[in-house]
């Protein structure tokens, strides 16, 4: 079997809203972030009455993983080919006699030996986020957007941004992804066996929070704004400041341990084609 793992990239979104545009949207939605239920029915937030106190900017992560799988192989297989004609009781092909036969008012037919040539090729591209590992629901639309590569993780986290690291670590979803593809085939003899990882990269998008407060209620509530689609939600308290430098060894633990956790113990050529690692 042989392994190819993908050079591992990070990529920067650029926001589509400004943060006086996200404002906008959020202070539509603002009375929505009081919660629901009977209590917000009897007792509603006039629109004068919440303002806001803060705001954010976090750049949140998912993964676009690509692998791919090429197997080609040979099989042994017996044909039952129909003869032309009731009258046929036997062929001669290459040399080789077969007698026909026939079973009930079946037509008659010969039976010869094969050898299959087989190709089966499967493919498994996962868009995962980085913090919950549910699908994203519209990927495309993310990646429409116009997106940098980034070199330097710690450039991420430039101005007031706060960079959250993926919860979901990239060896989990590449061995996620392999395991996708790697199928067993119905072979006697295997002559090539192929697994490619052909994209490990990591994104990184922007979302704007921002917190209300009920005046004279002591309420407080938060409003998230896409800063690529524009969506807005309710949100998560805003976060503190993430302490720690965020590092491609943070970011990427794919390694030939990980392709070695699927097929423990068989003989695997793993090759590795990583983006270089400032070593300072």
């Amino acid at each position: 079997m042989d392994i190819q793992l993908a050079t591992e990239r990070l990529f920067l979104i650029e926001d589509r809203l400004s943060a006086e545009d996200a404002l906008g949207l959020a202070n539509e939605r603002r009375l929505q972030a009081f919660g629901g239920g009977l209590g917000s029915l009897l007792q509603r937030p006039k629109a004068d009455d919440v303002v806001l106190v803060a705001r954010q900017r976090r750049l949140e992560p998912f993964w676009h993983v690509v692998a791919t799988a090429h197997y080609h192989y040979e099989r042994r297989r017996d044909y039952n080919v129909p003869a032309s004609a009731p009258e046929v009781e036997a062929v001669t092909i290459e040399g080789v006699r077969y007698e026909t036969s026939s079973t009930g008012a079946a037509p008659r037919a010969f039976s010869m030996a094969a050898i299959e040539h087989c190709h089966d090729e499967f493919r498994n591209d996962v868009y995962t986020d980085g913090i919950s590992g549910e699908p994203l629901a519209d990927p495309a639309a993310l990646l429409a957007a116009a997106h940098a590569e980034v070199t330097d993780p710690a450039a991420l986290g430039g101005g007031d941004a706060i960079v959250v690291p993926p919860e979901q670590r990239a060896s989990f979803v590449v061995r996620t992804a392999l395991a996708a593809v790697m199928k067993p085939v119905q072979a006697d003899k295997i002559l090539e066996e192929t697994i490619s990882l052909d994209a490990t990269d990591l994104y990184y998008r922007a979302f704007w929070a921002f917190e209300f407060t009920w005046q004279g209620k002591g309420k407080q509530g938060v409003v998230e704004v896409d800063a690529i689609t524009g969506k807005a939600r309710p949100g998560r308290p805003l976060m503190s400041q993430i302490k720690g430098m965020i590092t491609r060894d943070l970011l990427f633990d794919v390694g030939a341990d990980t392709v070695g956790l699927l097929v423990p113990g068989g003989s695997i050529a793993v090759r590795l084609a990583q983006a270089a690692i400032d070593r300072k």
